[in-house]
């Protein structure tokens, strides 16, 4: 079999299989595939979108809620890509317990920090070149590396100080009902609610 041969066998092979997946999900879950996909699709993707895992997550939900009566819980953890021994501070949303993370396939740095695979209800859509590690709680070594960090690097202490402050308010704006709501309500006009929800009509 030639190199083209080959290379279109696999594509064939890799739409059967997200066609099995696909032809697997309930109603509920094909929309929240829909939904995230059109999402990435015509904003994340078409402009370029980085560093929004906040907004992208707590978009999802919102508008899930609002316009499917659809509930999805926005998860703010922590990854890893496995070039370092810390961790970041990320946000996802799980929909019975699937994680869908439509944010990490584009990164603002793509050499220090390398793209990661979109996530659809645990389905990787696209693969990125790093497979991450995800955490619903900062880890105990990745603490300790974080810990020595900030303390042999000043402006690195800045800066993580600042981070945390950011995933603890997110973590509020997670546990609350209105949650999404309350943190959309203070997103700049052209990234609010009705401005996403626009891009989706």
């Amino acid at each position: 079999m030639g190199e083209a041969a080959r290379r279109k066998a696999e594509i064939q092979a890799l739409k059967n299989r997200r066609g099995t997946w696909l032809d697997s999900l309930n109603d509920e879950e094909r929309t929240v595939v829909k939904v995230a996909g059109d999402l990435y699709d015509k904003f994340v993707n078409r402009y370029n979108f980085t560093e929004g895992c906040y907004l992208l997550s707590f978009f999802l939900r919102e508008y899930l809620r609002r316009e499917h009566s659809i509930h999805v819980d926005v998860v703010v953890g922590w990854v890893n890509d496995g070039t370092w021994d810390g961790a970041s501070s990320h946000a996802w949303v799980e929909f019975c317990g699937r994680k869908v993370d439509i944010s990490l396939h584009k990164t603002s740095h793509p050499d220090v920090q390398p793209p990661g695979d979109l996530i659809l209800l645990d389905y990787v859509e696209k693969k990125g070149l790093a497979s991450y590690s995800y955490w619903k709680e900062l880890q105990a070594q990745h603490a300790t590396t974080l810990t020595e960090m900030r303390k042999s690097d000043s402006e690195f202490d800045r800066v993580v100080a600042r981070k945390d402050a950011e995933h603890q308010r997110m973590c509020d704006f997670a546990a609350m009902t209105d949650g999404a709501a309350k943190y959309l309500s203070s997103a700049p006009r052209q990234l609010n609610y009705d401005a996403l929800a626009k891009m989706l009509a």
